[in-house]
Order: C-alpha cells, then structure tokens, then sequence
C-alpha cells in the first residue's frame, strides 16, 4: 500500500468520525434574545419564545414552537437513587457543620476584634513587645490603624445587630 492513499484512508477515516454526531438525532432550541441575536441551545431557555428543532439521520427536520417556560419554573430532574440521596445528604450535613464552624470562627474574630479595640481605646499610651523582647511605646499613627483594623474586624466578623 502506498503512503499516499494510507493517508487518504486515514482522513476518510477521521472525517468519519468527526461527522458520526452530526448523523445521530438531536432536540435543538432555537430563540431570538432582546437584541435580535439568533442562539441556539439543548435545553429548553426559560423567560423566552423558542422553537424546538428535532433532527434524527436520513429525516427532514422537524420544527414545532415551544410553550414559554418561565423564569422561576424548576427545571425537571430525574428522581435520585438512594446512592445519590445519601450523597447529597452526606454533602448537606457537611456543608451544615461548615456553616457552623465558620460561625464559631466569625464569632471568635469578632470577640477578639472588640477586646482590641477597647484596649486601644481606653489607654493613649500602649506598650508592645518586640520580637526581640524589648518593649516600645506605640506611636499614635500605629494605635489609630490598628483601632481601624479592629473596628473593620468587628465589621465583617460581627453580625449587624452586634456591630454597635
């Protein structure tokens, strides 16, 4: 065989293959957005007039218009197996004990952040130690940025009714 027409079977064979899905049927939408552009989708668009477009291989095509589905109307799921239910309830449950350990946490931040402040506020002159274990006197430009970071701190870890 020659390594042209090798080659030739090879393209034949790969062009074959790239079409193979064309040739399958499929359930098209097809709809006009506010701007007048033309989209097409596999699900069916909600909030919108779409036409279904049915192909299948060797078969015109079939056009038909589809009922507006709304916006907040639920898109249908097949029924979960008891695999996938226990699944998602091990997913619930962890996303619940997520939801309270950052609720611990926020709770903690939000503790400290008004402890800081109050010692920042109730006394001018503040002794820090440094890594090397001497002590300095905090300068005011460093005691008004650190009262602005507890206050942010209290801000984002303390809920509204909290932050006063």
């Amino acid at each position: 065989m020659s390594a042209p027409f090798r080659q030739n079977k090879v393209c034949r064979i790969m062009l074959f293959a790239l079409c193979v899905p064309w040739l399958m049927g499929a359930e098209v939408y097809r709809w006009v957005d506010e701007n007048g552009v033309v989209n097409y989708t596999q699900n069916v668009p909600r909030g919108v007039k779409a036409q279904r477009i049915t192909t299948q291989a060797g078969a015109p095509s079939v056009i038909a218009e589809v009922e507006e589905v709304s916006e907040d109307t639920e898109p249908e799921t097949p029924p979960l197996t008891d695999e996938q239910k226990s699944m998602l309830d091990e997913l619930k449950a962890a996303e619940l004990a997520r939801q309270q350990e950052l609720a611990r946490i926020r709770q903690t931040n939000c503790e400290q952040a008004r402890e800081i402040l109050a010692n920042l506020s109730l006394t001018s002159r503040i002794r820090v130690r440094n890594p090397d274990g001497t002590q300095r006197v905090m300068g005011e430009d460093e005691r008004q940025r650190r009262i602005e970071e507890a206050q942010q701190g209290i801000v984002t870890n303390c809920g509204a009714a909290d932050a006063g």
